[in-house]
């Protein structure tokens, strides 16, 4: 029994020894540290003022006269409110996953509508923009192409649509 003992005292020692010259090593001792559990890696930056760079400061291709990115096949203009869908062929009740851009216009709601009987009708699903973006995604039992767009009540501007497939 005694000898369990002093084998367990020794590798406690050896642990703690070995744990009191990593903090040693890694300067986790010092006094001027940020706070505890909180390890300071190199010097202070500060953070950025901004998450979307100034406009007419980007080094993006201009629009051109098709109100298209030049360069980029179906991309959004500049500034426009944009929707993306995918995957765009679903069984019944699959999970559609909308995706898009509204740039300059943070948390604003948008309406999430689809194409009915000749008009657009609200879907009942909301989406919140949020760094220039917005995400969510709707289910449907509509069988045949359905059109969905993304519609902003405040400045009644509507997205592009986008066509999916729900297959039988």
């Amino acid at each position: 029994m005694l000898k369990i003992l002093g084998v367990a005292v020794a590798v406690g020692l050896v642990i703690g020894i070995g744990a009191w010259v990593m903090v040693k090593a890694l300067g986790l001792d010092s006094a001027d540290t940020p706070g505890p559990g909180v390890a300071q890696v190199g010097p202070v930056t500060p953070l950025p003022t901004s998450a979307l760079p100034v406009p007419g400061t980007s080094d993006l291709p201009s629009p051109d006269n098709t109100g298209l990115v030049s360069g980029t096949p179906g991309a959004p203009a500049t500034g426009a409110l944009y929707l993306n869908a995918s995957p765009v062929l679903v069984r019944p009740m699959e999970r559609i996953n909308l995706t898009g851009q509204w740039p300059g216009h943070d948390n604003e709601s948008l309406l999430v509508q689809r194409f009915e009987d000749g008009q657009w009708a609200d879907f009942g699903v909301q989406v919140h923009v949020n760094i220039g973006t917005f995400e969510t995604y709707v289910m449907t039992g509509r069988q045949g192409d359905q059109k969905f767009r993304v519609f902003d009540p405040s400045t009644q501007t509507a997205s592009n649509e986008v066509t999916v497939t729900i297959q039988s």
